[in-house]
């Protein structure tokens, strides 16, 4: 097998396990919190945050790390995919390595140490509002990678659309985060 293409498989694999395993933690994480059992939910949480560290972190950094390597060898350098790829990479892996991670071992943490779990789902749920921003990010960067726009191809409008959606998603959580106490946001 050629070495660029083996390069793609391990970059795709990881990018599924990446964004797929997120993907569907956030939304175990989100019918637990909907169901209104703040005992369940940290727990989703915390398993988010064991997650985040041991498995989607490195995971992250090796499909960062393969898809740069990617772009040199294949020589896609500065076109509009990979450059738009590129920075939506590196902001989801910013916003999850300096505040989702974090925010996420916080609300475990307050859990853990007071057995609060309606005062540690708080922090948990402004997790959960970023974490949907985050995923549109991430679907943006895989519908980056697979319609290889052009910098003035109309394709451009999709990653768009999914940073919207996920701009829209932490919109909308933070307007549920206003809701009267004692509801699931």
């Amino acid at each position: 097998m050629e070495l660029l293409l083996l390069l793609k498989l391990l970059h795709v694999a990881g990018a599924i396990l990446w964004v797929g395993g997120a993907t569907i933690l956030t939304l175990l994480v989100l019918i637990l919190d909907r169901r209104g059992d703040d005992a369940a939910t940290m727990a989703g949480v915390s398993y988010v945050a064991l997650l985040g560290n041991r498995v989607f972190a490195p995971m992250g950094m090796a499909v960062i790390a393969s898809g740069l390597l990617l772009a040199w060898l294949a020589g896609w350098g500065l076109a509009a995919w990979t450059v738009l790829a590129t920075i939506a990479v590196v902001g989801t892996f910013l916003l999850g390595a300096l505040v989702l991670g974090p925010s996420c071992e916080r609300a475990v943490r307050t859990w853990e140490t007071t057995g609060d779990a309606a005062g540690s789902v708080v922090l948990g749920r402004r997790v959960l509002r970023l974490v949907r921003l985050d995923l549109g990010g991430q679907f943006a960067i895989i519908a980056l990678m697979v319609l290889k726009p052009g910098w003035a191809d109309p394709l451009l409008l999709v990653p768009a659309a999914f940073l919207a959606l996920g701009a829209l998603g932490w919109w909308r959580g933070a307007a549920d985060a206003r809701a009267p106490a004692g509801q699931p946001a």
